[in-house]
């Protein structure tokens, strides 16, 4: 048993970061499942158009889960779906943990896909869907988690407030230090 929670326990440690290929397409699996939601028929004609095919085949494959899809001819009950625009965007935060300046990345990752649906001449939605992911890497992960071959899995770093940072971290160490005197003197009469 003891073996058994080593085990669980080291799996944990070792566990490696999803890559940001992975996210967006878990991403764009979500705004596909929201999709459709929305739409009642079987069958729909897909327009589309999107720059990048690689998204927009992650997006076809998604929605052929629960839909027949057409492109030319396209049967009388079949809706027509949209796909205008996709965009993602990968930041990287750099946040230092403690006295120590251990160094973190938060990982933002924001995926947009603007589309819409017309079924029997009426719109079902015209509507930027969006959705966001964040978690925290190690700096050494950055170039395992991006793809060379695929821009849109490329981040840029972007700092927050670091003055501001400095001045909160200067603060609390100086209210430490203030505190461990005065505890200091207090325990010594």
């Amino acid at each position: 048993r003891k073996i058994f929670l080593f085990f669980v326990c080291m799996n944990f440690s070792f566990a490696q970061s999803q890559t940001n290929f992975e996210i967006i397409d878990s991403l764009i699996n979500s705004i596909a499942d929201e999709i459709s939601t929305y739409i009642k028929s079987e069958k729909i004609k897909i327009e589309s158009n999107l720059q990048d095919k690689l998204v927009e085949n992650r997006i076809l494959s998604s929605l052929l889960k629960n839909f027949s899809l057409f492109f030319d001819d396209i049967p009388d009950d079949a809706s027509v779906v949209r796909l205008d625009a996709f965009s993602s965007k990968i930041n990287y935060i750099p946040q230092s943990k403690g006295l120590f300046k251990g160094l973190t990345i938060r990982r933002n990752i924001e995926v947009n896909l603007y589309c819409s649906a017309v079924e029997n001449g009426k719109v079902l939605f015209s509507r930027d869907f969006k959705r966001e992911y964040f978690d925290y890497i190690k700096p050494d992960e950055i170039q395992d988690l991006e793809d060379e071959n695929f821009k849109f899995t490329h981040g840029k770093f972007v700092r927050e407030n670091p003055i501001l940072d400095k001045i909160i971290e200067g603060l609390i160490i100086a209210s430490s230090i203030g505190i461990a005197i005065y505890l200091l003197f207090a325990v010594r009469k």
